[in-house]
Protein backbone atom coordinates (compact mmCIF):
# COMPACT_ATOMS: atom_id res chain seq x y z
CA UNK A 1 0.00 0.00 0.00
CA UNK A 2 1.56 3.32 -0.82
CA UNK A 3 0.08 7.07 -1.09
CA UNK A 4 -2.45 9.13 1.24
CA UNK A 5 -4.23 6.01 2.11
CA UNK A 6 -1.40 4.10 2.89
CA UNK A 7 -0.56 7.19 5.47
CA UNK A 8 -3.63 7.77 7.00
CA UNK A 9 -3.84 4.09 8.60
CA UNK A 10 -0.06 4.13 10.14
CA UNK A 11 0.87 3.00 12.04
CA UNK A 12 -1.76 1.07 13.21
CA UNK A 13 -2.05 -0.49 9.65
CA UNK A 14 1.61 -1.35 10.02
CA UNK A 15 0.57 -3.68 13.58
CA UNK A 16 -2.34 -4.95 11.38
CA UNK A 17 -0.21 -6.21 8.74
CA UNK A 18 2.56 -7.72 11.42
CA UNK A 19 -0.37 -9.50 12.70
CA UNK A 20 -1.77 -10.59 9.38
CA UNK A 21 1.44 -11.79 8.38
CA UNK A 22 2.05 -14.26 11.16
CA UNK A 23 -1.69 -15.12 11.07
CA UNK A 24 -1.42 -16.01 7.24
CA UNK A 25 2.20 -18.45 8.40
CA UNK A 26 0.67 -20.44 11.15
CA UNK A 27 -2.12 -21.10 13.11
CA UNK A 28 -2.87 -19.19 16.01
CA UNK A 29 -6.10 -18.48 17.86
CA UNK A 30 -5.36 -14.63 18.99
CA UNK A 31 -2.22 -12.66 18.36
CA UNK A 32 -0.78 -9.32 20.78
CA UNK A 33 1.20 -6.69 20.00
CA UNK A 34 2.96 -3.98 21.41
CA UNK A 35 5.91 -1.86 22.15
CA UNK A 36 7.72 -1.57 25.39
CA UNK A 37 8.98 1.24 27.28
CA UNK A 38 12.45 1.78 29.26
CA UNK A 39 10.62 0.50 32.33
CA UNK A 40 9.51 -2.40 30.39
CA UNK A 41 6.03 -1.61 30.99
CA UNK A 42 3.56 -1.89 27.62
CA UNK A 43 2.17 0.47 25.50
CA UNK A 44 1.01 0.91 21.80
CA UNK A 45 -1.06 -2.48 21.94
CA UNK A 46 -2.74 -3.83 18.73
CA UNK A 47 -4.12 -7.01 18.81
CA UNK A 48 -6.21 -10.05 16.88
CA UNK A 49 -9.08 -11.93 18.83
CA UNK A 50 -7.85 -10.28 22.36
CA UNK A 51 -10.58 -7.84 24.19
CA UNK A 52 -9.82 -4.76 25.67
CA UNK A 53 -11.08 -6.35 28.84
CA UNK A 54 -8.52 -9.22 29.03
CA UNK A 55 -5.50 -6.93 28.33
CA UNK A 56 -6.76 -4.68 31.22
CA UNK A 57 -6.96 -8.01 33.58
CA UNK A 58 -3.49 -9.05 32.00
CA UNK A 59 -1.53 -5.46 32.66
CA UNK A 60 -3.87 -4.87 36.46
CA UNK A 61 -3.33 -8.40 37.85
CA UNK A 62 -1.30 -10.94 35.89
CA UNK A 63 1.62 -9.45 34.21
CA UNK A 64 4.05 -10.17 37.10
CA UNK A 65 3.09 -13.69 37.52
CA UNK A 66 3.81 -14.43 33.36
CA UNK A 67 6.80 -16.14 33.17
CA UNK A 68 7.13 -14.97 29.60
CA UNK A 69 6.89 -11.67 30.47
CA UNK A 70 9.80 -9.44 28.40
CA UNK A 71 11.12 -8.19 32.12
CA UNK A 72 12.78 -11.73 32.71
CA UNK A 73 14.40 -11.81 29.22
CA UNK A 74 16.00 -8.42 29.16
CA UNK A 75 19.84 -9.56 29.49
CA UNK A 76 19.02 -12.67 27.23
CA UNK A 77 19.78 -12.75 23.50
CA UNK A 78 16.18 -14.68 23.50
CA UNK A 79 14.13 -13.72 20.13
CA UNK A 80 11.68 -15.87 19.95
CA UNK A 81 10.26 -18.23 23.31
CA UNK A 82 7.20 -20.86 23.69
CA UNK A 83 5.44 -21.58 26.41
CA UNK A 84 5.52 -25.14 25.22
CA UNK A 85 9.87 -25.51 25.19
CA UNK A 86 10.75 -23.32 28.29
CA UNK A 87 9.37 -25.78 30.58
CA UNK A 88 7.56 -29.09 30.64
CA UNK A 89 3.64 -28.71 30.30
CA UNK A 90 3.26 -29.65 34.00
CA UNK A 91 5.18 -27.31 35.09
CA UNK A 92 3.47 -24.51 32.61
CA UNK A 93 -0.37 -25.99 33.57
CA UNK A 94 0.91 -25.88 37.43
CA UNK A 95 1.53 -21.98 37.25
CA UNK A 96 -1.10 -19.57 38.66
CA UNK A 97 -0.68 -17.36 35.27
CA UNK A 98 -1.74 -20.27 33.24
CA UNK A 99 -4.89 -21.25 35.82
CA UNK A 100 -6.14 -18.45 36.22
CA UNK A 101 -5.41 -16.34 33.23
CA UNK A 102 -4.86 -18.57 30.45
CA UNK A 103 -6.80 -21.22 30.76
CA UNK A 104 -10.52 -19.40 32.03
CA UNK A 105 -9.59 -17.71 28.66
CA UNK A 106 -9.40 -21.22 26.84
CA UNK A 107 -5.53 -20.19 25.91
CA UNK A 108 -2.97 -23.33 26.59
CA UNK A 109 -0.16 -22.16 24.51
CA UNK A 110 2.07 -19.40 23.71
CA UNK A 111 5.06 -17.90 21.41
CA UNK A 112 6.43 -14.64 21.61
CA UNK A 113 8.91 -12.92 19.46
CA UNK A 114 11.36 -10.02 21.31
CA UNK A 115 12.30 -7.49 19.08
CA UNK A 116 15.12 -5.21 20.48
CA UNK A 117 16.86 -2.10 19.50
CA UNK A 118 20.56 -1.92 21.47
CA UNK A 119 20.01 -4.78 23.33
CA UNK A 120 17.06 -3.46 24.88
CA UNK A 121 13.39 -5.47 24.39
CA UNK A 122 11.56 -2.64 22.23
CA UNK A 123 8.55 -4.29 21.07
CA UNK A 124 6.75 -8.23 21.68
CA UNK A 125 4.29 -9.95 19.52
CA UNK A 126 2.83 -12.89 21.50
CA UNK A 127 0.91 -15.56 19.57
CA UNK A 128 -1.89 -17.80 21.38
CA UNK A 129 -3.76 -21.06 20.91
CA UNK A 130 -6.50 -22.82 22.42
CA UNK A 131 -5.91 -26.63 22.76
CA UNK A 132 -7.79 -27.57 19.52
CA UNK A 133 -4.45 -26.29 17.18
CA UNK A 134 -2.22 -28.08 19.54
CA UNK A 135 1.83 -27.23 20.52
CA UNK A 136 3.79 -25.35 18.51
CA UNK A 137 6.21 -27.33 16.89
CA UNK A 138 9.87 -27.53 16.43
CA UNK A 139 9.35 -26.19 12.59
CA UNK A 140 7.15 -23.62 13.27
CA UNK A 141 9.33 -22.03 16.11
CA UNK A 142 12.22 -22.48 13.56
CA UNK A 143 10.59 -20.19 10.55
CA UNK A 144 9.61 -18.09 13.46
CA UNK A 145 12.79 -17.45 14.24
CA UNK A 146 14.01 -16.63 10.69
CA UNK A 147 11.63 -14.31 10.65
CA UNK A 148 12.55 -12.29 13.84
CA UNK A 149 15.70 -10.29 12.18
CA UNK A 150 13.42 -9.00 8.61
CA UNK A 151 10.45 -7.80 11.35
CA UNK A 152 12.99 -6.42 14.15
CA UNK A 153 14.79 -4.28 10.97
CA UNK A 154 11.39 -3.00 9.70
CA UNK A 155 10.23 -2.03 12.83
CA UNK A 156 13.11 -0.21 14.26
CA UNK A 157 14.31 1.46 9.97
CA UNK A 158 10.22 1.63 8.54
CA UNK A 159 7.72 1.55 11.57
CA UNK A 160 9.34 3.68 14.71
CA UNK A 161 11.23 6.35 12.97
CA UNK A 162 7.93 7.36 10.89
CA UNK A 163 5.99 7.30 14.06
CA UNK A 164 7.85 8.75 16.33
CA UNK A 165 8.71 11.68 13.91
CA UNK A 166 4.94 12.37 13.17
CA UNK A 167 4.40 12.42 17.20
CA UNK A 168 7.44 14.70 17.68
CA UNK A 169 5.86 16.96 15.05
CA UNK A 170 2.18 16.55 16.52
CA UNK A 171 3.70 17.26 20.05
CA UNK A 172 5.79 20.56 19.29
CA UNK A 173 2.69 22.11 17.09
CA UNK A 174 -0.01 21.59 19.76
CA UNK A 175 1.64 20.42 22.94
CA UNK A 176 -0.24 16.95 23.11
CA UNK A 177 0.41 14.50 26.04
CA UNK A 178 1.63 10.93 25.53
CA UNK A 179 -1.54 9.59 25.68
CA UNK A 180 -3.56 12.75 23.50
CA UNK A 181 -0.92 11.60 20.79
CA UNK A 182 -1.95 8.03 20.90
CA UNK A 183 -5.86 8.72 20.91
CA UNK A 184 -4.86 11.31 17.37
CA UNK A 185 -3.31 7.88 16.10
CA UNK A 186 -6.07 6.35 15.98
CA UNK A 187 -8.61 8.80 15.30
CA UNK A 188 -6.14 9.29 12.05
CA UNK A 189 -6.72 5.52 11.52
CA UNK A 190 -10.87 6.41 10.96
CA UNK A 191 -11.88 4.74 13.87
CA UNK A 192 -15.37 5.36 15.78
CA UNK A 193 -15.35 6.48 19.68
CA UNK A 194 -16.13 2.40 21.00
CA UNK A 195 -12.64 1.39 18.93
CA UNK A 196 -10.58 3.84 19.63
CA UNK A 197 -11.37 2.89 23.31
CA UNK A 198 -10.96 -0.99 22.25
CA UNK A 199 -7.76 -0.37 20.98
CA UNK A 200 -6.10 2.26 23.93
CA UNK A 201 -7.43 -0.06 26.89
CA UNK A 202 -9.67 2.93 27.89
CA UNK A 203 -13.46 3.93 27.96
CA UNK A 204 -15.68 5.20 25.98
CA UNK A 205 -15.50 8.18 28.63
CA UNK A 206 -12.14 8.47 29.11
CA UNK A 207 -11.46 8.70 24.96
CA UNK A 208 -14.10 11.50 24.57
CA UNK A 209 -12.59 13.46 28.14
CA UNK A 210 -8.75 13.13 25.92
CA UNK A 211 -10.97 14.41 22.79
CA UNK A 212 -12.16 17.57 24.38
CA UNK A 213 -8.62 18.39 25.04
CA UNK A 214 -7.28 17.80 21.86
CA UNK A 215 -9.98 19.52 20.19
CA UNK A 216 -9.20 22.59 22.01
CA UNK A 217 -5.57 22.63 21.57
CA UNK A 218 -6.63 22.36 17.69
CA UNK A 219 -9.15 24.47 17.91
CA UNK A 220 -11.40 21.73 16.09
CA UNK A 221 -14.67 21.26 16.69
CA UNK A 222 -15.15 17.64 15.41
CA UNK A 223 -13.07 14.67 14.24
CA UNK A 224 -13.51 15.54 10.96
CA UNK A 225 -12.29 19.17 11.49
CA UNK A 226 -9.18 17.36 13.78
CA UNK A 227 -8.19 14.76 10.75
CA UNK A 228 -8.05 17.60 7.82
CA UNK A 229 -5.41 19.72 10.22
CA UNK A 230 -3.12 16.61 11.12
CA UNK A 231 -3.29 15.37 7.31
CA UNK A 232 -2.53 18.77 6.40
CA UNK A 233 0.86 19.46 8.70
CA UNK A 234 1.97 16.05 7.48
CA UNK A 235 1.99 17.25 4.15
CA UNK A 236 -0.52 14.46 2.99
Amino acid sequence: MSGPAANRNFPVEFQRRLIDLVRSIIPVSAVRFWLVNPQVDLKGYVSYNVDAGTEEVYQGQYSHLDPMHPSRFENTDDTVICSDTMMSTEQWRRSIFYKEFMAPRHFDHDTDIFFRNAGKIIAVLSMLRDNTLGAYSAGELLLLQHMQPFLEYSLNNVYLPKRFSERELFSSKFSFTGRELDVVEVVMAGMDIKTMAGELNLSQATVKTHLQHIFEKTAVHSTRELISILFRELNI
